[in-house]
């Protein structure tokens, strides 16, 4: 008697017999099919090049294969290198001699290492067809602005005043809008000036990869929205970057800004790299690295506040008022401030408003800070002076310092204590995570290697 056998195996006019063992090595024929490598050449120079600008995405200690590869994408003379970390991507136009269609996933890491042993020119690039997460292509109703050539230099110039590790997300990004460029780790501010033509502003996570590619070409900056994400594609050149904007709202920076009378005196620096070359041998000294600028007849007495025996000279050009306070600012911020041409400051003489620094390219805010002394001095013994008939007890009044100072200074020490905390919590975390992904990882390796023993063994 004929088995019964599925309609999938009935053809016109003719019938194959159904076999199981037919069934799976067709299915194990498709299987290889779709495992099928593809290879590419491309230049030993090229790839490095592309490595150094990918590599700031890729994510080498993720359990998922796609956040640890570089996906190569494209036809002969269109290739794209393409990495993503699952809320981003980078792609990356590149110089490749490819036949036909080519779509792969090589590791970062197996990359990195051709490029490290190759000897010759060319390095040829094998790897295998994964599904890879889409992309959301730009609407049509998006917003573009046009980037001017000098917008990588001038995110260049704000990135090393944020803080990557600061717990809100948003102040770890860069705020964009019809004012121009804005950062700030709630210490400091800078404001450059670029014409975006932006209805609303959009903040964009930290351009690591963007600042790597080292672009001096225009491009495009398109937004839309997306049910409640706001999302953001950056293209200049050959260089795409996508991506979400970080939630929550980013302060409003101008409200700190002092307007009017508020700053009522100037000083204007003369020889700002002699300061420059004082500050780099000041040692260190935390939590404030204060600075003293002590406005003199003869010019500014730069005045580190825990090494007073070094201090510095200058002469300055000062306006308006004379200081009620020292004006104290913290060492890098001032380092900072002066290596990027801001040589003139403006500040109020009581001190308690922050400090507008111009003469470079934009407006670079600073709080200034205000350190008490650790010990109050004690009051003086009384004096006995002794006459014929009488003893006279004098006291000398001593200037108590205002509650109101001691209170500011004890908060002020612990949120500096909170956020040394904070910092450490957040580091052990990370290093917790990698430590169980790379767990995980070695776990896999284990399992696909106990499988592949197992297969040997069934094959002998």
């Amino acid at each position: 008697m004929v088995p019964k056998m599925p309609d999938s195996y009935l053809t016109a006019g003719c019938f194959c017999l159904y076999s199981p063992d037919r069934e799976e090595r067709n299915g194990y024929g498709r299987k290889q099919m779709q495992l099928k490598e593809e290879k590419m050449k491309i230049e030993k120079k090229v790839l490095n090049d592309a490595l150094r600008i990918l590599g700031k995405m890729v994510c080498q200690t993720s359990p998922v294969e796609v956040f640890r590869g570089v996906r190569f994408v494209g036809t002969p003379g269109d290739v794209l290198a393409v990495v993503t970390d699952g809320v981003e991507q980078v792609s990356l136009r590149i110089d490749a001699e490819v036949e036909g269609v080519v779509d792969f996933l090589v590791e970062y890491r197996m990359l990195r290492e051709m490029v490290r042993t190759a000897r010759g020119g060319k390095i040829e690039l094998e790897g295998r067809k994964v599904e890879y997460p889409a992309q959301e292509a730009v609407p049509v109703d998006a917003t573009v602005a046009e980037l001017p050539v000098e917008f990588t230099d001038l995110l260049a110039s704000a990135a090393p005043i944020i803080n990557r590790n600061e717990p809100r997300a948003v102040l770890q990004g860069v705020n964009l809008s019809k004012d121009g460029i804005t950062v700030t780790d709630g210490k400091q501010l800078l404001n450059l000036p670029c014409s975006l033509t932006l209805k609303e502003s959009i903040t964009i996570p930290f351009p690591l990869a963007l600042l790597a590619a080292r672009l001096h070409d225009a491009g495009t900056l398109a937004t839309w929205t997306n049910g409640n994400s706001q999302l953001f594609q950056i293209k200049i050149g050959d260089f795409t970057w996508s991506g979400k904007a970080p939630s929550g709202n980013y302060p409003n920076w101008k409200q700190v800004i002092p307007t009017g009378n508020a700053l009522d005196y100037s000083i204007t620096f003369h020889e700002p790299v002699q300061v420059i070359d004082f500050l780099k041998t000041v040692p260190d000294h935390e939590p404030y690295h204060g600075i003293e600028l002590n406005v003199t007849p003869d010019g500014v007495s730069v005045i580190p506040t825990d090494y007073p025996d070094m201090h510095l000279e200058t002469t300055v050009d000062h306006i308006g008022a004379l200081p009620r306070a020292v004006l104290v600012l913290n060492k890098y911020i001032l380092l900072r401030m002066l290596q990027q041409g801001y040589t003139k400051f403006g500040a109020h003489s009581d001190g308690r408003i922050p400090v507008v620094a111009e003469g470079g390219y934009g407006r670079y805010l600073a709080m200034p800070i205000h350190i008490l002394p650790k010990h109050q001095p004690q009051k003086e013994e009384k004096k006995m002076e002794t006459t014929e008939n009488k003893v006279v007890e004098s006291n000398d009044p001593v200037p108590a310092a205002s509650p109101l100072e001691e209170l500011c200074c004890n908060v002020e020490e612990l949120r500096s204590k909170l956020k040394h905390l904070l910092d450490e919590s957040g580091l052990l975390i990370r290093k917790v995570k990698e430590v169980t992904l790379l767990q995980k990882q070695k776990e896999r390796e284990f399992i696909q290697t106990r499988r592949r023993l197992e297969r040997i063994k069934m094959a002998m």
